[in-house]
């Protein structure tokens, strides 16, 4: 599934921050093809999307994709 805003967010953020893909990357401990699919909105897991957001804060809601719902489905059934 292609998650094209949440990677345009992810690439406006971290230029804000003046980063590059590598550093973003070991900063979340993440590797550096792990951010570049993200940026170009290809699917990552949770655990990724948890890591990046950590690190520059969450994205607005409508940019959210598919994590709102993957997570609640989760929970969903834990509860």
């Amino acid at each position: 599934m292609m998650d094209d805003a949440f990677g345009r967010w992810l690439r406006e953020r971290r230029r804000e921050r003046g980063l590059t893909q590598q550093a973003l990357a070991d900063a979340a401990g993440l590797s550096h093809k792990t951010v570049f699919r993200a940026e170009r909105g290809q699917a990552v897991s949770a655990y990724t999307r948890e890591q990046l957001t950590a690190l520059l804060g969450e994205p607005p809601a409508d940019q959210l994709g598919q994590r709102g719902h993957f997570i609640l489905a989760i929970y969903r059934d834990a509860l």
